[in-house]
């Protein structure tokens, strides 16, 4: 019974994925119903699978959320605004799908993975931060189970952690500029007047200062300590795949921002265009190039809609984050906010300073960054917090990556912890805690600079 109810679960969502793609091309209303439709049967066909702590802190807010909009007088409104506005963010985990079977099968990739991980004693930190930041921004939580032999349990208890640190630190500093990050879409969403184009430089930058400030922590707290050096992290290979990595990643990037510019859609479509015929032609390559990839096209596609199937947390949390900051903004008066963000908060370099602590503090206590974005950008839009759209953004990117290290319920931790078999509340509270303080405050730092060069 519970086979019957994945399967027909993962037909829902990859049909609601559909479904909110064409809603980029055609303005109908059943397209709008449906999607609502779809994904509260989703939901409730895989509500008794949702781990308990997500499950009861998703139901909470879903149901703070729908009797603060009953009190608005704007019940329906709400709802389906908030269902509709989490479908553009599952579309994104539907497009990254396609593309983790031929990551982890490509031979060129490991050949690249095996280069970043056996950098000598000294570089390594760097080197896998950098590796993993460049691989992940476009291959998203793929490049993560790329890099999984590296993050196993390891003999020595002090290179396992900075091996782990080093990956998140390089992971999560991408969502400061990546398209391909829910973070950036997120942001994007809530901020209307920004663009891609407009947060990518600044990004990029504030990405090269977390890593630098991750290495940095490293350096002052470990360079002390001896590690076994002499441990191989992964079998390198003597093959040349750098090359075919470099051309691979172009492809697909190039391929995304041809799709925004020809068909003048949103990012999570674009992605939703492009990722599943790329995935599938990828590993169709695969499949020719190596004889003893026996399994034909039909595999990859049957593995990724299975797979929608365990994306019953991000769906649930997603929607309940949604639905939870619409209400709130629909009973505060907004108008008000500016006369008090003045009078408490008078500085705007404070206010960042501010931002940063709320999102690290709820980040620790476990609350997904999107339920912080979401709720803020709706109650104080970036016009009545004083700052530039661009330089609001830049705070809520960062955060949102730092954030997810020191949550121990975001998928961050979650798939590091799986990976390296450490629980997720002691790579989230004992292993970064302190790193991802002293990388925010240099991120801090370098936002109220960059804010006061550009006035």
């Amino acid at each position: 019974m519970m086979r019957i109810i994945d399967i027909t679960s993962a037909w829902i969502y990859c049909s609601l994925s559909i479904i909110v793609i064409s809603d980029a091309f055609y303005d109908a209303r059943w397209i709008t119903i449906s999607t609502v439709g779809l994904v509260v049967i989703y939901i409730i066909m895989q509500f008794r699978k949702i781990p308990i702590q997500q499950k009861l802190f998703g139901s909470m807010l879903l149901v703070t959320g729908f009797l603060v909009a009953i009190e608005s007088g704007n019940f329906q409104e709400i709802l389906i605004e908030g269902i509709v506005r989490s479908s553009i963010f599952l579309l994104l985990f539907f497009s990254i799908a396609w593309l983790q079977i031929p990551v982890n099968r490509s031979s060129s990739l490991a050949v690249v993975r095996d280069k970043i991980a056996n950098q000598p004693p000294g570089r390594r930190f760097l080197g896998l931060s950098i590796g993993i930041h460049i691989l992940g921004a476009i291959l998203n939580v793929a490049a993560v189970g790329l890099l999984s032999p590296l993050l196993k349990d390891r003999r020595d208890a002090v290179l396992h952690r900075r091996l782990c640190l080093a990956t998140m630190h390089g992971f999560t500093s991408a969502s400061a500029w990546s398209p391909f990050y829910i973070g950036m879409i997120v942001v994007l969403l809530s901020i209307p007047t920004l663009t891609w184009s407009k947060i990518a430089i600044p990004g990029i930058a504030m990405a090269s200062v977390m890593i630098f400030g991750g290495w940095l922590f490293d350096r002052l707290c470990y360079s002390g300590k001896r590690s076994n050096i002499s441990e191989k992290l992964v079998w390198g290979r003597t093959q040349t795949g750098v090359f075919e990595t470099i051309f691979i990643l172009t492809l697909l990037i190039s391929s995304v921002i041809l799709t925004l510019n020809i068909a003048k859609v949103s990012i999570p479509v674009a992605l939703g265009l492009i990722c599943p015929p790329f995935g599938i032609i990828w590993y169709a390559i695969q499949r020719k190039s190596y004889r003893n990839t026996d399994k034909s096209v039909v595999y990859i596609v049957n593995q990724v809609i299975k797979g929608f199937a365990n994306l019953r947390n991000e769906t649930l949390m997603f929607v309940a984050a949604n639905v939870f900051g619409l209400a709130l903004a629909s009973i505060i008066p907004i108008k008000d906010m500016s006369n008090l963000i003045s009078l408490v908060i008078p500085w705007m370099d404070l206010r960042i300073i501010f931002i940063t602590f709320i999102f690290l503090f709820l980040g620790v206590i476990g609350l997904h960054p999107i339920i912080v974005v979401v709720t803020l950008s709706v109650i104080f839009p970036h016009d009545i917090i004083g700052l530039r759209d661009w330089i609001l953004a830049l705070v809520y990117l960062g955060c949102w990556g730092l954030a997810t290290m020191v949550s121990p319920y975001s998928g961050t931790t979650l798939f590091m912890s799986r990976f390296t078999g450490i629980p997720s509340h002691t790579i989230g509270w004992q292993w970064s805690f302190y790193s991802v303080c002293f990388t925010a405050v240099l991120m801090d730092v370098f936002i109220i600079i960059l804010r006061h060069a550009t006035l």
